[in-house]
């Protein structure tokens, strides 16, 4: 439905801001274990010259190839280690923002096509055929919201290993360590992690925007600016999903109403009520009379009733 659809873009573009991302690198890349979150925004979007006309996608990053398909990615970044003074591109990071474990491919499957499109893409960017060395690691990393009980709260690696089958020899990890997948199901628990925390309470749907920001402020984490602008849509939205209920419930609800009033002759008032959804919805959500009616799942041939009455209203 459109307000979810517009949740999952406001948490995507959350996803994207460098104070949230510093957090999540923290936690869950050892490369920035040891560095302030100061020093890991610093590198989100490095200064000086580099081999690429961007450092921070802030929106959807489509590419393509002659011979494939096209990628979007929910959020791509670019950045740098930290104390390196020349901003060198180190590392390539995609967050994939997944509402529950469905779909047609595992989560890792995706993420590890995810991957190995960066690595291809990096092609007379940061590498070409006869200097494999240069490869930029590439890390994907899924956040699970809706995870199932028993993995809420956990989070998995997976990451290329040295392993001695048959002897001790050893090669340096830079050479192999080139792709890494996290999957971070959230919970309802407080974490050890902070990333997961900040991740749990900005992805409540639950929590209005002045107890999101209270709970926050543990973290150092003050909303303004365009983070505020965001968790403030989500929180506007969430209010109205919690106000109209789920959109099964909300359906469901809609289409019981409706038989309900037929058969008790009480009709005009579930129009009536239907009405004061759609005004509300074009109010509050600032949506159109079509997306609002589109919200509602109000059937086509029903709209033209409800636009009579809306007209009637001066809407």
């Amino acid at each position: 439905m459109k307000q979810k659809i517009l949740l999952d873009q406001h948490f995507k573009n959350i996803l994207r801001n460098k104070l949230i991302l510093a957090y999540i690198m923290k936690d869950n890349l050892d490369e920035y274990a040891n560095s302030s979150i100061g020093e890991i925004m610093k590198c989100i979007e490095p200064q000086g010259d580099v081999p690429l006309h961007t450092h921070l996608i802030s929106g959807h990053r489509n590419e393509n190839n002659e011979d494939d398909v096209s990628v979007v990615f929910d959020s791509l970044v670019y950045a740098s280690l930290p104390h390196d003074d020349k901003r060198k591109i180190a590392m390539i990071i995609n967050l994939e923002a997944q509402g529950e474990l469905k779909g047609r491919s595992h989560v890792l499957s995706r993420a590890n096509y995810y991957n190995s499109r960066n690595v291809s893409m990096q092609v007379n960017e940061f590498f070409d055929h006869a200097q494999y060395d240069d490869i930029v690691k590439v890390v994907s990393i899924w956040i699970v919201f809706n995870a199932p009980k028993h993995k809420q709260n956990c989070i998995n690696r997976y990451r290329m290993v040295e392993e001695h089958i048959i002897g001790n020899a050893c090669e340096e990890e830079k050479y192999f360590d080139k792709q890494q997948i996290l999957v971070l199901y959230l919970g309802y628990k407080e974490s050890e992690y902070i990333s997961m925390n900040i991740l749990r309470i900005l992805a409540d749907n639950g929590m209005d925007y002045e107890t999101k920001n209270e709970a926050l402020e543990k973290y150092d984490i003050r909303l303004k600016g365009g983070l505020a602008k965001e968790v403030r849509s989500m929180c506007d939205y969430g209010d109205y999903v919690e106000k109209m209920g789920t959109e099964k419930g909300l359906q469901q609800g809609l289409q019981r109403g409706i038989l309900q009033g037929k058969e008790q002759g009480f009709l005009q008032g579930s129009e009536n009520k239907t009405v004061e959804d759609i005004q509300s919805l074009t109010k509050t959500l600032k949506l159109s009379v079509d997306e609002a009616m589109d919200a509602l799942q109000i059937p086509i041939e029903e709209r033209a009733n409800y636009l009579k009455l809306l007209s009637e209203k001066n809407i």
